[in-house]
Order: structure tokens, then sequence, then C-alpha cells
């Protein structure tokens, strides 16, 4: 209740705010063009230049009240579009819309259009509030630009981190490719104090803990449009990133009285790791009124993770266990979309998509002495294959009833089947319709209002299928072959008002009835044969699954701000606010009692402040972002994990030096956040009659971080 009280004060705060932002900008001329229409606002290069953008991705984070939305996760490709437009058009590629934005120079884009969902027909909103859509500029003869940008971050440790990269694009006027690289060698160090008591409360050992990651990577990504005839466009795009990745760990564990009675180390190294995607599209235009679409979209991943846990400790069961495994996971996507415009006021869209989707793992465990020989041991559901493949047909209609009110109705129907062979075999087929429909009331020149209502089917991770290791940190979960998607009947209402050139403000409202509830479960082994024949089950036999609950709820709401602050003395500053809170629940498939979501956060909230100085080519500012604490009801135990009281970065940001070259220092992480992990075990488990019987506390920091960036373009 508490943080409900939070969120209300923090949005009466923001709505007294917006009202002396508006009372400053009323009179200002907003940042539109003459030729925009109806729902369009257009922003020029002027309108970023006291931002110094080096990339689109800085120009569009720059919007007035405008977030970067990368879409939803959930089942088809057409399902889960973002809200940011290129050329009037969605990429084809699945990789972030923030990635692909930071690839194009800003010196390339003419302008960036936002656009309100009153506008929706004429453009593909898809069921977003407003869309942002980035214009390039056209060229009669061969344009070349380039971005750059090299990073070095100094850890708190002592240790370094670079990146380098860079982006090449040539363009003429019917074709245009861009070809970026980037070189990256980053690693964190994160700190755990454990403290591990009794029921009593009375400390039982102590240990002392520390992960020094290591990432390698080199990325390679290749995109680019041909536009043969007026009538037709083509879009190809690659990506390639072979990559390096080791987690090295050690633990000192000692007894209350400060005598150390062992060590544990793990070495954790992940080899041959490769993601290679290809995709694109085709576009062809039979009139302004008809067009046809086909995507095709492939990604492929492979990756051999590699563990050795040392384990030399008083009383320990084993002295090395060794486990090792090989995976490959891919995604195949063919979509075909047909637009027409039968009359003014509305605009249909037919599609079918078949999608292939599967993910490979061979995994053995072995146990032994330290130095061996070792055992191979039994790990349910080890080794195998899932796969999928699915069948979606949808159509859509957006109806403009009038200049103030759209209309959005569509219905996706999907036929799918999941098999799954090697260790656990079995095949099942589903059937999922999934309406919408969704209304926009434009009442007047700032304001928006939408509200919507969805059915929604979550995307499965197929890694829920077999079971995961984590022997340092014992967040094994065994796989659950049953595992359905999660379905959701979604309500949500906004409100939305434009302050000025540079400010808005929205509240937020949803809730969800959600059916097959995504948790954690009790898994019952089937062996050893124990498991299967004696009555009552032994606790040995339960494990932590990934699994369907039944039905649950969900709702929230969230405020968010952009707010000038030229009305206080601050000229050319700008605060962001953005405050969120949601609660949920479910019945608790071991005890039978409600409680929230696994995973759901209480609250979030975050202040962004920024302010340009043009005349000495200078900018400071920074944020501090706090969120509430995340549970895990698993089987043995309820887990609590509290991110802390909060985060503080500062930059400052500079353009006076190095030719016009973006020169930017941030400080991270300033206060070394402290976050806590609660876990609370039971005996045998939570399942009754199991009863609390000790805890285990841990605190981590990742200590603070300087990254000094310096970035261009020409």
């Amino acid at each position: 209740m508490r943080n409900w009280k939070k969120m209300a004060v923090s949005a009466v705060s923001v709505l007294a705010l917006s009202e002396a932002a508006f009372a400053q900008q009323a009179q200002q001329v907003p940042a539109t063009t003459a030729s925009s229409p109806e729902g369009v606002q257009a922003f020029e290069p002027a309108f970023f230049a006291r931002f110094a953008p080096v990339t689109a991705l800085d120009m569009v984070r720059q919007l007035p009240g405008f977030r970067i939305d990368e879409g939803e996760d959930l089942r088809g490709f057409g399902a889960t579009a973002g809200n940011v437009l290129i050329d009037g058009r969605r990429t084809s590629s699945k990789d972030s819309l923030s990635d692909e934005l930071g690839r194009i120079s800003a010196r390339d884009v003419l302008r960036v259009e936002l656009i309100r969902a009153s506008a929706a027909g004429d453009i593909d909103v898809r069921g977003h509030t407003e869309l942002a859509n980035v214009v390039l500029k056209t060229a009669s003869e061969l344009k070349v630009s380039t971005t750059w940008a090299a990073t070095t971050r100094w850890y708190e440790q002592g240790r370094v981190g670079v990146q380098i990269g860079g982006t090449r694009a040539w363009k003429t006027d019917n074709f245009g490719f861009r070809l970026a690289v980037q070189g990256t060698n980053l690693g964190e160090r994160e700190e755990v104090d454990v403290v591990s008591a009794n029921a009593l409360g009375v400390t039982t050992s102590t240990q002392s803990e520390h992960y020094q990651q290591q990432v390698g990577e080199l990325l390679i990504v290749g995109a680019g449009n041909w536009t043969p005839t007026a009538r037709d466009t083509i879009n190809a795009n690659f990506r390639i990133l072979p990559r390096l990745f080791s987690n090295n760990a050690a633990a000192a564990v000692h007894l209350p009285s400060g005598t150390k009675v062992g060590d544990i180390s793990l070495d954790y190294e992940e080899k041959d790791i490769w993601y290679v995607d290809a995709g694109g599209d085709w576009e062809h235009k039979f009139s302004p009124e008809n067009a046809v679409k086909l995507i095709a979209v492939n990604r492929t991943v492979n990756w051999r993770p590699q563990q050795l846990l040392t384990q030399a400790v008083l009383g320990s069961p084993f002295g090395q266990a060794r486990d090792t495994s090989d995976n490959n996971a891919g995604e195949h996507v063919l979509r075909g979309v047909w637009t027409t415009k039968p009359v003014q006021e509305h605009t249909l869209e037919f599609g079918l998509e078949g999608a292939y989707n599967y993910r490979e793992v061979d995994r053995q465990r072995q146990l032994g002495p330290i130095g061996g020989p070792f055992t191979v041991v039994a790990v349910p559901i080890a080794s195998t294959k899932v796969e999928e493949e699915r069948v979606e047909a949808s159509v859509t209609d957006v109806w403009r009833v009038s200049p103030q009110l759209t209309l959005e109705g569509a219905i996706n129907y999907e036929v799918s089947t999941i098999s799954q062979t090697g260790d656990a075999n079995q095949e099942r087929d589903f059937t999922y319709a999934k309406p919408r429909v969704v209304a926009t009331w434009v009442p007047g020149k700032e304001d928006q209002v939408r509200l919507s209502l969805a059915r929604d089917v979550s995307q499965l991770d197929f890694a829920d299928f077999a079971t995961g290791l984590d022997s340092i940190s014992t967040t094994a979960n065994i796989g659950n072959p049953d595992l359905e998607p999660e379905r959701a009947w979604k309500a949500s209402a906004q409100w939305k008002r434009q302050i000025g050139e540079r400010g808005s403000i929205s509240i937020t409202g949803f809730y969800d009835d959600i059916q097959d509830t995504q948790d954690f479960i009790a898994a019952r082994l089937t062996t050893p044969a124990a498991c299967v024949t004696t009555v009552p089950t032994p606790a040995a036999c339960y494990r932590t699954a990934v699994g369907n609950v039944g039905d649950g709820t969900r709702w929230g709401g969230r405020v968010e701000a952009t707010l000038p602050l030229d009305a206080v003395g601050i000229a050319n500053g700008i605060l962001k606010l953005n405050v969120g809170a949601q609660d949920s629940e479910v019945v608790d498939p071991l005890t039978g009692e409600k409680r929230r979501i696994s995973k759901q956060q209480e609250y979030d909230w975050s202040i962004d402040f920024r302010q340009d100085v043009p005349s000495m080519k200078f900018a400071w500012g920074g944020d501090y972002a706090s969120s509430g604490a995340i549970p895990e009801y698993r089987h043995e135990r309820i887990e609590i994990a509290d991110p802390g009281e909060g985060d503080l970065d500062l930059f400052v940001e500079t353009t006076a030096f190095l030719g016009g070259a973006l020169v930017r220092v941030t400080a991270e992480n300033i206060f070394n956040q402290e976050r806590e992990v609660d876990r609370r075990f039971f005996t045998p488990n939570r399942i009754p009659p199991g009863a609390f019987s000790s805890t285990e506390d841990r605190d981590s920091t990742n200590g603070a971080t300087v990254t000094l960036t310096v970035a261009g373009a020409f």
C-alpha cells in the first residue's frame, strides 16, 4: 500500500509541475512544419542541434514525451512491433530498435516525426499511442557517411574495458547500404557477502563470494535497401556475432567464530558462441491504396557452456562437479501482408505468417573427488530438442470514424504444434484466437485518450523445457515438457497531454486477467524409482520448474512526464519523470494461499535531468532510479530480491574539442548501490507440512564505474 501512496504523491507532483510548464510554453510555436499532416508533428534537425546528436538514436531519445518501445515478447512476428519507423516502414530485422537507430548518422536524417495514434489509417500505428518516424535524406548521387564511437570504462577494482565501433553508409537515389563493425571487451566484478542462519536467527556460517565476468564480442551488421521501381522496395539485413564469455567465481566459507572451513570456486566458460541472423522484406504497391509485403526472418545461435565447480568445504558431499552442454537454437519466419484501403475511412490489413522455432541441448553432469575420477550422474531432461511449428492468420481494420476518433479492431488466429524429443517425448497442438480493439480519442489539440482491450499469448522460452544448472547460486530449474503459453485479457487506459514544444505528461492504468499464469512449480521427478513408487513422495523427489499455476490477475499504473525547466530559471533544462507501480495475485500451487506472481516488480521510478548550454557547447545532467523488490516462490524457498535504495549516474559532455566530436564522461552507480537477496528455506520444502528452517541473506555490489566516450561523424 505504501508504494501506491508513493505513486499517488509522485503523480500529483508531476501534474503540478506540468501545469506550470504548460503555462510557460503555451504561447511557444510548436516545432511542426506547415506541411505536416494531421496528427503528425515534425522535428527538424535544428530542434536537435542543442543536443549535438551523432546518431538517429540520439535524436529519437530527445523527442518530447517519447520513450522507445522495443515491442512485447509475444507469439508472432507481427505482434511484436515496436514504436519506431524508418522512412515510414517497420524494420524486418529482430535486432533492437535502439541498435538500428544507433547505426544511422544524424547527418543523414531529414527530420523525425512524432505520429499520434489519431493519424492511424494513413500510417501503421499498430496499437501504439504514438510512433517516431525517422525520415532519411534523399540523394541524387552517391553519398557516403560515417559514424564512429570509442568507449573506455574504468571499474572501481582497477580494471579497464573498451568498446570501439563504427558505421559506414552509402546512399544513392534508389539504393542504400550500411555496414557496422563493433568490437567489445568488457567485464564486471560482483562481490557478495552471504550470511546463513537457522530458524531461530542464529548465524551458522558466512561466505564471501566474488564473480568476475568477461565478455569479448565482434559484431558485424549489414543492412541494404533497393528501390528498383517506383512501386517496389527491397530491404535485406544480416548480423554476425562471434562471442566469448566467462564467469569465474570464488567463495570462502567461515564459521560464526571467523574460522575458515572451506573454499568454493567456479570456472565457467561459453565456447563457440555464434549468432547469425539474415532477413529482409519486399514490398510492392499496386496503387496508393493497395500493397503487399513479404517478410523473412532467420536467426540461429550456437554455444557450448562448460563449468567446473570445486568445493572443498567441511562436510561437503563432493569435491568437484563438471557440467558441459552443447546448445543450438533457431527461429525462421515467413510473413505475408496485404494492405488495402477500400474507402478513405478504413484501412484493412490481411496477414499470414508461418514460423519454425527450435532449441536443442545436450547436457552432461559429472561428480568426483578433486582431481577425479569423475562419474556421470543422471540429470532429468538433460538432452532434448524442442520444436514449434506455427501458422497464424490475421485481419486488422483501422477505422477513422472522425478526425477526433479512431477505432482499431483486429483478430489473429494461431494454430501451432510443439514437440519434444530426447529425454522427454511428446507432441501437443494449440489453437489461440487473439482479438484486439483500440479506441483513440483526440478531444483537443494537446490531449489524447486511448482505451484498449486485447487477448495476448506470451512467447515460450524453450530453455524452460530443459534442465538448467547454476551450481554456485543453487538456482537450477528442472525442464518442464508440459509448459504452456500464458494467456491474458489485457485492458488499459491512457491520457496524454502535449505541453508546448518540449513537454508532455501521460497517465496509464492497466488490468490483466491471466490464464495459465507462468510461475514456479514443484516438479516431481520420475527417477530414481523411489520417486514413482513411494507414498508419500520423498522431499528429494521434488525440484523447482517453470510451469503454469492457474488463473491470476495483475494491475497497476504509470505516470510519465517530460517537463521543461525554463520557467524555474534553468534555461534549456529538461526533467523527465517515470513512476510506475503494480500488484498481482495468484494462488500458490504448493500452499493454496494467495500471493503475488513471481518475478513481478512491485514499483519503479526514475528521474532524469539534462541541461544544455549551446553557447558553451556543453551539457550536463544525470539520472536516479529505484525499484521495488522482486519475489520468487520456489519449491524449497521463498526468495525476495531487493535492488537497493537507488542508482545515481551523472554525466558531462561537450563538442568544443576534437573538431566537434562528442566527448562524454559518465560516472555510474556513484553510491555503489547494494542489492539484497533474502532467502527463506523450508524443510523438506514448502509443501505442507513443510516448515521454515533457515535463512540466507546475500548482499552484493558491483562498484562504481567511470566511462569516457568519444563519438563523431563525417
